[in-house]
């Protein structure tokens, strides 16, 4: 495992570089105290995950997640930042970014959200996916009665519980599927509307509702 830091405050660099270690037997951990270093340290070096904050110097909003992925493309990044979460995280985790970690969570959460994002998972606090699921819309018939995207009706409610928050293996068990079920419905959802996560998913499901009738 390769980790790159990019975040201009020095002991906040120090505290994540142990989680790093205590959740990674073999880790190499960089650190970049602006962005711009940052960049050029993911262009020349195999970095696996980035923790990034997002404001810092040289920081650009979220074109820095594009400018990362386009440098490496199957890289992980995790957003680590002290700005509000109910703000910045569906904005940067619609924008590319694997995960947001606010700074004020419970330092016990640290490791949990280096895991999930390491490990390929997306990874949003709870208060923010109940934000997500605020967002949604409700009439969801209006959306079958369009026949949204060619979705059946098992696919429809496989979507709805994705976009809650829910893993594959607690839709497999609260509607009584198998996980290689679930996974396969999964795929052939992301396929249909042309999407690579659930953030992705909310959105096309909000854009068709309002335009329902």
């Amino acid at each position: 495992m390769n980790a790159l830091l990019i975040e201009d405050h020095a002991v906040v660099r120090m505290g994540m570089r142990l989680v790093l270690r205590e959740l990674f037997q073999n880790v190499t951990v960089w650190e970049s105290e602006n962005y711009n270093e940052g960049l050029r340290t993911v262009q020349e070096k195999p970095v696996d995950l980035v923790i990034l904050d997002i404001h810092l110097p040289g920081g650009q909003d979220v074109k820095m997640i594009d400018m990362i992925k386009r440098a490496s493309k199957n890289i992980k990044i995790l957003i680590f930042s002290g700005l509000p979460e109910d703000k910045y995280a569906l904005k940067y985790v619609q924008a590319g970014a694997d995960g947001y970690l606010s700074k004020r969570s419970d330092p016990g959460m640290y490791g949990e959200a280096v895991w999930a994002v390491a490990n390929g998972k997306k990874y949003l606090s709870d208060a923010v996916r109940q934000q997500l699921v605020t967002q949604l819309p409700h009439n969801y018939n209006k959306i079958k009665r369009r026949k949204w995207i060619g979705l059946t009706d098992r696919e429809l409610e496989i979507s709805r519980l994705l976009i809650k928050g829910l893993w594959t293996k607690e839709i497999a068990t609260q509607l009584e599927l198998k996980l290689s079920t679930v996974s396969t419905f999964k795929k052939k959802i992301f396929q249909k509307c042309g999407v690579t996560s659930a953030i992705e998913l909310s959105k096309i499901i909000d854009d068709v509702a309002s335009t329902s009738c």
